[in-house]
């Protein structure tokens, strides 16, 4: 049983220090001149004892005349040393007695004698002898729980184990305070029975098993992913998801007599464990001994799950309820429902993006989109639906897939900020797995009817993507009927997979180089997140060397542009002409990529297809929680101009962009960035956005002006008035600024060895203008024309003038979210020239 320091030090807050301001006043002066205030506790721990460090403030008088005459006034801390102790009377309750206690100055000197202490040490030893961290309720829920997965045991048997139950081994270590429960459980004779084929009603209640485990396992990841703000903390539990969901998979293919599925999901749900326990380190005040009896209850699974088949382990249905009222006592939620559909929450949560013009941010683990099915073949018919070729269709329908899977491929990286090489990498990828996989095949006939190619493993497609996996990110009903869907959903798995685990675990840099990409993102496609190194793992099973070899020769034909050759799996002729299919330019300097390293290199706005920005539309505004809270940056008079000044921004996260008429005049398209549970939480956020002054905005509103609700149309796009707290922060155009903006004249005539703040680049002048609009620095500002390398004209922002590089780097600070880059004026006024 084990608590962190920070659900601890809830407890104890709670206890002693009951104030709102987390204090306790000590002395308890009758007279009222005199207080000792204890405040602010911390703990930690001290060669295996409790160390509590807590603000001590004194304010000693004695009371003449009915006058408080002053004494003495003193600041410093307390710290107590205490130890955990149990005693006999009640041995599911812990106490903490205090062994030793000091004060300590402001200076860090320790004060151990005088009255002010001797005043303090009577205090403190009584204030924590109150302190009881009593695990009654924990014990006892550990006790209601333990029977149900020991349906073997007889009612002698599981009372004879829950009298024996005790906690001792108190101890206080780096984390927190731990104890162990120990129990006597005795051993049961296995039931032997012939093994024989399950019936339907058998086989449909151990469907309903690992389905409600796997339906536990996802909610659980839900219901914490969702307790936190912290990205690496959801991209960890979207690891052990997707992890777990293929590792179900594996378990249910072997011989069920060992139980696998049982051994899975308690080895997936310890798993979580240390990610729970960082998230609820995070919000310690809720129910700090609800994670307590969770952690307790899943360490006495895995217990007797390692003492092997004798102990007749078993997890039942009413067992795994049990395990989820301890997270959620809610009864109109069933945590155990397991569902195919598309689930909103998970989408939510995760930063999912079903939008079809949505884009994808590969620095996530899972921020990407499986529906940007952008053209016409995502709402009618492709020509390929429904095709299983004949022999002499079969040349047609192999350059018609061909063609589908490199467009599918080139949309995913547009999203992405692969390198030229790596792009080629992807392309050739993408085609490698579809052969792999499928055999570039979609339907077979069944029966003399066309179905879609799926697998007893739910594995679907051209791309054989597991809906079992992808349970909840994925239409179903698309993956097999949707040939365009299935590939760009494939394609984008496999984008998330080189970016987020290939290239972030530097597998190009191993022995094969940029190769490894192309069979690392293969190996996590295949075998899941915990697969990546497995194509160069000696100690891999067969099978999986098998499949990875077998992909890699396939990719070696493709590398050599004899991806047609996939024609002989399905029993065509050997085709080993190199195609013709464009390969991926090298880097050239254009407006997409950036310029080489120069002495003095330009800052350019890249376009949206060059961002590493998610930029969502409408549709997604739409799917947010309406309570929820947006900031709103920017509206400009085209979207190229919007793009433009998302593309500016560092941040990398969630940026939207819609429509909406200001007075029914032209069209705006306003920008937000963001999504945020409560207004706290957004005012934090904006903290990164300070030189734009962004616009808190609810969800609802933005979503009300969406539906053309022109009462709040007109309240959205009108700039605030007084007393009107829900208005629009629109930009404003050149002439209606307050900023000076200067010409290239004005450049020409600045000491040339003076600094400027080059802030952004754009395609048009009136969207550099319009981005001065929305900066709140008043100063001097300036435009100025150049062209990149003979291609299309910029103008470029820039913002002041300083004597020196360090005042410079100070004017700096008010545009912390562009990243200014600091010119002296003599290169610009050798570029104007």
């Amino acid at each position: 049983m084990k608590i962190d320091f920070p659900q601890l030090q809830q407890l104890l807050i709670s206890q002693l220090f009951k104030d709102p301001s987390a204090s306790s006043e000590i002395l308890n002066d009758p007279h009222g001149c005199s207080e000792i205030i204890l405040s602010d506790p911390k703990l930690s721990e001290f060669n295996q004892h409790l160390q509590v460090d807590a603000r001590f403030t004194a304010r000693l008088a004695v009371k003449m005349l009915d006058i408080c005459m002053p004494l003495l006034n003193w600041d410093g801390y307390a710290q107590i040393i205490s130890q955990p102790v149990i005693k006999a009377d009640n041995p599911h309750l812990i106490y903490l007695q205090v062994i030793d206690s000091h004060l300590i100055n402001l200076d860090q000197e320790k004060l151990t004698t005088g009255p002010l202490w001797d005043q303090t040490r009577k205090q403190i030893q009584p204030l924590f002898d109150n302190f009881r961290l009593d695990l009654t309720p924990s014990i006892n829920e550990i006790k209601s729980f333990l029977p149900l997965f020991l349906p073997q045991h007889s009612h002698d048997q599981v009372n004879s184990m829950l009298d024996s139950m005790q906690l001792h081994d108190i101890q206080i270590n780096k984390s927190g305070i731990n104890g162990k429960l120990q129990f006597d459980v005795d051993t049961v004779a296995p039931v032997k029975q012939q093994e024989r084929v399950l019936n339907e009603q058998e086989q449909q209640q151990w469907q309903q098993k690992w389905q409600s485990m796997d339906a536990l396992l996802t909610y659980t990841i839900k219901y914490y992913a969702a307790a936190t703000e912290l990205e690496e903390l959801r991209e960890a539990l979207f690891d052990i998801l997707l992890d777990a969901r293929y590792q179900l998979q594996v378990a249910l293919q072997q011989d069920q007599a060992s139980d696998p599925v049982r051994h899975w999901f308690i080895k997936s749900w310890t798993q979580l464990i240390p990610i729970l326990q960082k998230i609820s380190a995070e919000n310690p005040q809720q129910a700090p001994l609800a994670l307590l009896t969770l952690v307790t209850a899943t360490d006495a699974l895995e217990t007797l799950d390692k003492l092997g088949p004798t102990f007749g382990l078993d997890i039942s249905i009413d067992g795994l309820r049990r395990l989820a009222r301890m997270l959620n006592s809610n009864p109109t939620i069933d945590p155990l429902y397991y569902d195919q559909a598309i689930d909103p929450e998970l989408l939510r949560i995760f930063q999912f993006n079903p939008d079809p013009d949505g884009s994808s941010d590969e620095r996530s683990h899972y921020q990407f989109n499986f529906w940007p099915v952008n053209s016409a073949m995502a709402a009618g018919k492709h020509p390929l639906d429904n095709w299983v070729p004949a022999p002499d269709e079969l040349d047609d329908y192999l350059l018609q897939v061909r063609t589908l899977l490199i467009n599918s491929a080139r949309r995913s990286i547009t999203k992405s900020s692969l390198t030229p090489q790596q792009r080629d990498i992807f392309q050739k990828l993408v085609l490698t797995t579809a052969w792999q996989e499928s055999c570039w095949r979609q339907y077979v006939i069944k029966n003399k009817k066309i179905v879609a190619l799926h697998s007893s493993t739910g594995d679907t497609g051209i791309m054989q993507v597991n809906e079992n996996v992808w349970r909840g990110f994925v239409n179903t009903h698309k993956l097999r009927w949707n040939i365009a869907y299935n590939v760009e959903t494939g394609s984008n798995i496999l984008l998330k997979y080189m970016t987020s685990y290939a290239i972030k675990k530097s597998e190009h840099k191993q022995s094969g180089g940029i190769d490894n990409l192309a069979r690392s993102t293969y190996s996590t496609y295949n075998g899941g997140p915990g697969q990546v190194a497995r194509y160069r793992n000696r100690q891999a099973n067969a099978w999986s060397k098998k499949v990875d070899k077998a992909f890699h020769r396939k990719y070696l034909h493709v590398k050599r542009g004899e991806e047609l050759a996939v024609a002989e799996c399905l029993g065509g002729t050997k085709t080993y002409k190199a195609s013709s299919q464009p390969q991926q330019k090298q880097q050239k300097v254009t407006s997409t990529s950036p310029p080489k390293k120069q002495s003095s290199p330009t800052k350019i706005a890249q376009p949206f297809s060059g961002t590493k920005k998610i930029i969502h539309n409408e549709a997604w505004i739409k799917q947010q929680a309406k309570n929820d809270f947006t900031l709103q940056l920017a509206a400009f008079s085209s979207e190229q101009a919007a793009k433009d000044f998302i593309g500016q921004q560092s941040n990398q996260e969630n940026f939207a962009i819609y429509q909406s008429s200001k007075n029914n005049s032209k069209q705006l398209y306003t920008v937000i960035y963001g999504y945020y549970s409560t207004h706290q939480k957004a005012e934090k956020g904006d903290k990164q956005f300070k030189s734009l002054k962004a616009w808190i905005r609810p969800f609802k509103d933005i979503q009300a002006q969406l539906k053309g609700d022109h009462k709040q149309q007109q309240l959205s796009v009108t700039p605030p008035q007084k007393n009107q707290p829900t208005t629009a922060k629109i930009a404003q155009p050149f002439s209606g600024t307050k900023k000076i903006i200067h010409n290239q004249a004005w450049i020409k005539q600045q000491a040339k060895n003076y600094f400027t703040l080059q802030l952004a680049a754009f395609s048009s002048e009136q969207a550099a203008k319009d981005f001065i609009g929305q900066q709140s620095s008043q100063g001097n500002y300036a435009i100025y024309q150049h062209r990149k390398k003979n291609s299309k004209r910029f103008y470029t922002v820039i913002y002041g003038y300083y004597s020196t590089h360090q005042r410079a780097e100070k004017g700096s600070k008010q545009f912390k979210s562009l990243k200014a880059w600091i010119r002296p004026f003599n290169d610009i006024q050798v570029l104007i020239k």
